[in-house]
């Protein structure tokens, strides 16, 4: 109970904290100018061939096409495992939560950042790719680390798990694809996102409990 008391806060907490990042995009505030700013000023010291390289190979397979397929896969495996409650929620979790992601793109329409590494093209915030990694990293993380019973790979496999995460957000600003407020924008949304579905799943799971003990209580009579 604590657990999900202390998500619902931090979930409502992403949510506050991305829509004042929104509203401070939208009216193109000069502190998240600076700030993106300096920050890609660090970045571009790092650019060369071979980093861009290792950083457009990491971007491809952190892409929301590939983060999709492999959220698809992992509720295929739940699905034949006989959870089909939760492998139709993941499924929903990811391509809603794109959807709402493109959605926002459309509607802030911030455009690309300049002098782009390797050429990207549509909106700029959010992230697509860092939101529909992230889900994918928050279902393996909370759905299938658990399942795992040595404590030992569940520590290896969350580390490796949170270090691509990180590692597809820097891509992103690395590349000048994205600004970094619009990498953070997106982790806010996934996380507020996903608290969102949360409350979904629970309530269609007891709603399906309900359902059932209706059906057997109309099959005793």
């Amino acid at each position: 109970m604590r657990k999900s008391k202390t998500w619902l806060i931090f979930g409502i907490g992403s949510l506050v904290a991305f829509a004042l990042l929104s509203a401070g995009i939208l009216s193109n505030a000069a502190s998240l100018q600076s700030f993106d700013s300096s920050i890609q000023q660090f970045f571009s010291s790092f650019i060369n061939p071979t980093n861009t390289m290792f950083m457009s190979t990491f971007s491809f397979f952190g892409s929301p096409a590939v983060s999709i397929g492999l959220t698809i896969i992992i509720a295929l495996a739940i699905w034949l495992n006989k959870n089909r409650t939760m492998a139709i929620w993941i499924i929903f979790t990811q391509i809603i939560g794109s959807g709402i992601a493109e959605i926002v793109k459309n509607i802030v329409q911030r455009p690309r950042p300049t002098l782009q590494v390797i050429k990207d093209t549509g909106f700029s915030y959010p992230s697509g790719h860092t939101f529909c990694t992230a889900i994918l990293i928050m279902v393996i993380l909370f759905i299938m680390v658990p399942m795992i019973n040595d404590q030992e790979v569940q520590a290896l496999v969350s580390i490796l798990n949170v270090l691509w995460f990180v590692v597809i957000a820097i891509s992103r600003i690395y590349l000048r694809d994205h600004f970094p407020t619009d990498v953070i924008g997106s982790t806010l949304l996934a996380i507020s996102w996903w608290e969102v579905s949360r409350g979904i799943y629970f309530f269609a799971q007891k709603h399906l409990a309900g359902s059932k003990l209706l059906a057997n209580h109309m099959k005793g009579e």
